[in-house]
């Protein structure tokens, strides 16, 4: 229990150390940008002309007050237009220290204290001037950047906690993940989030597909499992008889049990390979492929037909001929028999397809068929049904497709095609050496 509340108490620490980080970055660069501005406005400022103006004002000002310091209308004329036209409040105070006259407040941080003296130089009395804009200085200036820092940075706190909320979302799923909960899903947006909500977007299809390959995955073993128990059975029971009465009826059943085990592991061996993507790509001759199949699933040769200018090509022959003889193979237990096979070499690709004279597919299965599991309504019996989603999947793993067309006075038209992808010369005579 200790060693779990320890990981619990890691996992939080480190799950905010980047929200932290990120705050801490916005809050110094604040802070930064606070003194680089208070610095570049105080290299800027015309601070000796200000300070020069001053002092000018003040010696001015004390000359004025002093000569009119004896004709008290005009001193307080004076004072008074002082306060109205410069917004000044303006204390007049004599050589001890007493008020004689004030216009506006009482000055509690004095911008200017004036000593006016007379020609000869004698003390008459002192002025004491403020304004409003010049209360704002010294500590209540440190003061106002303060709290501007301070509320910037609690700002970027909150930028900071939202722009962790995504990566939280995404480190939430990722652990119901890691604890085998394959349902976890994010709800962030590529619109709403960025690049964030393209990560989750592409988790949430990551997820999709785990879940659906798992779910294949258990569907084929259940189906493999059902599918062989079958034949095993059969074959204890053929044997049973072969042992008590040996004949060659029993023997072409005992063989025809074992092509079908063997049909049934080429089908999953093919399936394997097309999932780890293990493709042995060499020189083929698709029509030395296409008798190879008929033969295997014994039709008759003369049912293939070529058209256009016969090539070598890349390609796998092992998952090739899988191909066509599941094509084949569909002809014969689900369309009534093949019609023909036709290969038909184009500059792009390489088609084949195979007709027969079934009943055809119906228009709401011409995709379905082609998914793994799917058995179709002409197509139900003792199959997995990986025929045609072998089909297509060997296609795609070839730079194809595959797909059905209707045939004029019935029957179906099953096709897949293979990039044209020319075999080097190399290959061709090696292909040649081995015929």
């Amino acid at each position: 229990m200790h060693v779990h509340r320890q990981r619990i108490h890691r996992r939080w620490r480190h799950k905010k150390k980047l929200q932290r980080r990120i705050f801490l970055w916005f809050g110094l660069s604040i802070v930064f940008t606070a003194l680089a501005v208070v610095m570049v406005f105080r290299l800027l400022s015309p601070t000796e002309r200000l300070q020069r103006d001053a002092e000018g004002f003040q010696h001015f000002t004390s000359n004025r007050v002093a000569a009119v310091w004896n004709d008290a209308p005009a001193r307080e004329a004076m004072l008074r237009d002082m306060h109205a036209d410069l917004n000044f409040d303006v204390s007049l105070f004599d050589a001890t220290g007493a008020l004689i006259s004030r216009h506006g407040g009482m000055c509690e941080e004095p911008w200017i204290q004036l000593p006016i003296r007379a020609e000869d130089g004698a003390m008459l009395g002192s002025m004491e001037a403020c304004g409003e804009p010049y209360r704002w200085g010294g500590w209540r200036f440190i003061l106002v950047l303060f709290l501007a820092i301070a509320i910037l940075w609690g700002a970027s706190g909150i930028f900071a906690a939202r722009l962790m909320r995504p990566l939280r979302r995404l480190e939430d799923m990722a652990r119901k993940i890691a604890e085998g909960d394959l349902s976890a899903r994010t709800k962030l947006h590529p619109h709403h989030d960025g690049e964030l909500g393209v990560l989750g977007a592409t988790m949430n299809e990551m997820l999709d597909r785990i879940e659906k390959q798992l779910a294949d995955q258990r569907e084929l073993l259940a189906a493999v499992s059902h599918e062989l128990r079958t034949p095993l059975g059969h074959l204890r029971l053929l044997i049973e008889m072969g042992r008590e009465n040996p004949t060659e009826k029993v023997v072409n059943e005992i063989e025809q049990e074992v092509l079908e085990l063997d049909e049934l592991v080429s089908q999953l061996l093919a399936s394997s390979r097309l999932d780890f993507g293990t493709l042995h790509t060499k020189a083929v001759d698709p029509i030395q492929v296409a008798e190879h199949a008929l033969s295997r699933v014994d039709v008759d040769i003369c049912k293939l037909e070529v058209e256009g200018e016969r090539a070598l090509m890349e390609a796998d022959p092992t998952l090739l001929g899988r191909a066509l003889a599941n094509l084949l193979n569909n002809g014969n237990h689900h369309g009534g028999g093949v019609r023909r096979l036709v290969i038909r070499f184009e500059p792009d690709e390489v088609v084949f397809f195979v007709e027969d004279d079934g009943p055809g597919f119906a228009p709401g299965e011409r995709k379905r068929v082609f998914e793994a599991f799917y058995r179709g309504e002409h197509r139900a019996g003792a199959s997995l049904g990986l025929g045609l989603s072998l089909v297509s999947r060997i296609a795609t793993a070839h730079g194809g497709r595959a797909w059905i067309e209707d045939v004029d006075g019935g029957g179906a038209r099953v096709l897949f095609s293979i990039s044209a992808v020319e075999a080097e010369a190399e290959q061709v005579e090696m292909a040649t050496a081995a015929e």
